[in-house]
């Protein structure tokens, strides 16, 4: 389950994969981290791979699948 300290795959609308960091605070700039308390990351907590989160972003909603856990393979099912 994606918690603060977790690294998550992540699949946006566009198809695009990236490997972020869920963190609680950002110290300077990290393109890698996420952190709990951004639309993303508040969509992203509690999540399991394979769940479906929709999100605010400043340009409208987004979406995004979780696709594995600890930057690993992804899920199978």
């Amino acid at each position: 389950m994606v918690g603060v300290g977790s690294t998550v795959t992540v699949r946006f609308d566009d198809g695009a994969e990236r490997i972020v960091s869920i963190g609680e605070v950002t110290q300077g700039y990290d393109a890698s981290l996420v952190t709990a308390d951004s639309p993303l990351g508040k969509a992203l907590m509690g999540c399991r791979p394979g769940d479906a989160v929709r999100y605010r972003t400043p340009d409208g909603e987004a979406g995004a699948v979780v696709v594995s856990l600890g930057g690993g393979p992804p899920a199978q099912g």
